[in-house]
């Protein structure tokens, strides 16, 4: 068991302490009988004990917890470029800061699926396989950080292919499943490199979205590690990073998903909405602890000590 209390115990011992110390010096001083008195210090501590539980919050472990789960594998393919630090989300938010409240607005929609999570920038990096354990997808994806500038060597949407190609069949591979594919940038390519066509994915996918992010008129590129902005090594001014919807609308038409651009987590809404329409749902095992709250168990004795109390007064003064 574990406890979780509303109020820290290092604050509501103490009052309780005073209070009831106040209540037993309040009776000595009336010199009520001894009967009264035993009877009123029992109804008093009882409520005191069982209103401390209930503050306690006292859970316990519920291993192997049945669970209702989607047979649905969702990759999340997310360009980690330094232009992905481009203040112009929603606003004046770095592009990343919005990818990341949006995925995990994903993940809730889709809860009971698997979620896979790569990364890219000069290379790919699978930061988590398919995984029915949405926290390591999250922590993962709270481990991205924006790259050094002097490490950045342009971008590629190529770079994660290969990675995406191998979960995408890994996932194919597993009976009665179906694959959503996220792939997750603002379509700047800027290493003189030819997008190539991501067609050859489209038979490994169900559906998803390419989800685009930025602005046409783009904005400055906050590098967290040297705590300024990056600049134009031709003008020294603030660099801009402006999205390229035009490469995102060819690999969303390439793997035949929609193309969505990104200013809110409700613009996926509709997309999820399809998903979850679209997948069954079975029931499985979680090899998890879940934690259950138990201070309903305790509400039931402190009502019939406040009834007894209320009913003492009542009739004391009537």
């Amino acid at each position: 068991m574990i406890t979780q209390p509303v109020i820290p115990v290092q604050i509501v011992l103490p009052a309780m302490l005073v209070i009831y110390g106040f209540i037993v010096f309040h009776l000595i001083r009336r010199k009520a009988g001894i009967r009264g008195t035993i009877l009123t210090l029992i109804r008093l501590l009882g409520i005191g004990v069982l209103v401390f539980a209930v503050n306690l919050r006292i859970m316990k472990e519920n291993y192997d917890m049945d669970v209702e789960m989607k047979n649905i594998d969702v990759l999340f393919v997310v360009d980690t470029t330094i232009s992905m630090w481009a203040e112009d989300y929603s606003g004046s938010h770095p592009r990343m800061d919005g990818v990341q409240t949006d995925l995990r607005y994903i993940m809730d929609e889709l809860y009971g699926g698997s979620f896979g999570l790569i990364r890219f920038d000069n290379r790919a990096q699978v930061l988590a396989p398919f995984t029915q354990d949405a926290d390591t997808v999250r922590d993962a994806l709270e481990t991205i950080s924006a790259p050094d500038r002097y490490y950045a060597r342009g971008s590629s949407l190529n770079t994660a292919y290969d990675e995406t190609e191998k979960l995408l069949q890994s996932s194919m591979k597993k009976e009665g499943r179906q694959t959503y594919l996220f792939f997750v940038s603002d379509g700047e390519i800027t290493d003189d490199s030819e997008l190539r066509s991501f067609r050859d994915l489209a038979s490994y996918v169900d559906g998803g979205a390419v989800l685009g992010y930025g602005t046409a008129g783009g904005g400055r590129m906050s590098d967290g590690r040297y705590r300024s902005y990056v600049t134009d090594p031709e003008t020294w001014d603030d660099a801009v990073s402006c999205i390229d919807e035009d490469n995102l609308r060819r690999i969303a038409g390439d793997l035949g998903v929609e193309y969505i651009h990104m200013n809110s987590k409700q613009n996926v809404s509709a997309v999820c909405s399809g998903i979850r329409t679209a997948s069954s749902r079975t029931a499985g095992k979680k090899d998890a602890v879940v934690y259950d709250d138990t201070y309903y168990l305790y509400t039931i004795p402190l009502l019939a000590f406040l009834l007894w109390e209320a009913w003492v007064i009542i009739r004391k003064r009537f």
